[in-house]
């Protein structure tokens, strides 16, 4: 499992972490509880995003409904997309 450069610090903060989720049949996974997000690594960058939105939402607003996560991330993915926001491996 490749572990992002973030480490949390704070309460508020999340570790993101790649994982194959073939298994769990999911793009991504957020544990509330750890403020730990695991992202499937094999999805397109702009999937990736949204995942990575998705999650977050996820961690962020827990008692929103999927379809409100959904929505929104959605929303959120093509503002940053067609911004020219992307995943640069560094």
């Amino acid at each position: 499992m490749k572990k992002s450069k973030f480490k949390p610090r704070k309460a508020g903060e999340i570790l993101v972490t790649d994982k194959k989720l073939g298994r769990e049949r999911a793009a991504g996974q957020a544990w509330q509880g750890e403020n730990l997000i695991e992202i499937d690594p094999r999805q397109s960058h702009k999937d990736y995003m949204d995942t990575l939105i998705h999650e977050s939402l996820h961690i962020f607003f827990p008692d929103w409904s999927e379809y409100k996560v959904k929505t929104t991330a959605k929303k959120i993915t093509a503002v940053l997309w067609d911004e020219n926001y992307r995943k640069v491996n560094l």
